[in-house]
């Protein structure tokens, strides 16, 4: 058995990490779907969509717009998710435990979602406290894979590569980690499957939060 890590800093993404935010990204987009005549997508076809922030999100779900139409559906969106992005999400089981076990070390959220909405979810979900910084998609930053958004969260919590682990469901969370030069751990009980993830070639593959509290002492 592999001995446990020697770990800092905990950076973990949200959406599919964190929490499961499926049902209401979908219902968001829907409304946005909607201004423009078109009909609903289901939940899966969403997911597939997610993980490059929110105008990544709507170029998949809504093709074929105009600048200006662009501008009216990322309106639509804000407005309709800013009123809605707690009505179904939930943090995963096993998370909070995670969390707590995970109390003396360094915890930090990094995220395409944008900003705005990071700290309120986290607040909602009861998360918030939990964590010593909270990086969303923001202006001036490139969002994951890019990895900026690491390295910032690594100079803010004083922390070492070698002694940081990233936790995500996506590709974008891999090798965002994997070019900043911090241990990776990919998970299969988000948005992604293991067949997926696997050739990315993660340190580690878990498929359950709890896993987490074998693998970093």
């Amino acid at each position: 058995m592999t001995s446990p890590l020697l770990i800092d800093l905990l950076i973990f993404d949200l959406d599919g990490t964190l929490a499961d935010t499926r049902r209401d990204l979908t219902d968001a987009v829907n409304h946005a779907r909607a201004a423009f005549g078109r009909a609903p997508l289901d939940v899966r076809t969403v997911t597939g969509f997610v993980g490059d922030g929110v105008a990544k999100l709507l170029e998949r779900a809504l093709p074929g717009l105009s600048a200006s139409e662009r501008a009216e559906a990322r309106a639509a969106f804000d407005a309709f998710y800013a009123a809605h992005y707690c009505d179904h999400t939930r943090p995963y089981p096993g998370i909070p435990e995670a969390l707590r076990r995970f109390a003396h070390k360094k915890r930090a959220v990094l995220t395409n979602k944008a900003e705005p909405f990071v700290a309120p979810m986290l607040e909602r979900m009861g998360l918030r406290a939990c964590f010593d910084a909270v990086q969303g998609a923001c202006s001036g930053l490139p969002p994951k894979p890019d990895p900026a958004p690491v390295l910032r969260l690594l100079d803010r919590c004083d922390a070492l590569p070698e002694r940081t682990l990233l936790i995500g469901d996506g590709p974008q969370d891999i090798r965002a980690g994997q070019a900043a030069r911090v241990r990776t751990c990919a998970v299969t009980y988000g948005f992604r499957t293991a067949d997926e993830l696997r050739p990315l070639a993660p340190d580690f593959l878990i498929d359950d939060p709890r896993m987490l509290l074998s693998l970093v002492c």
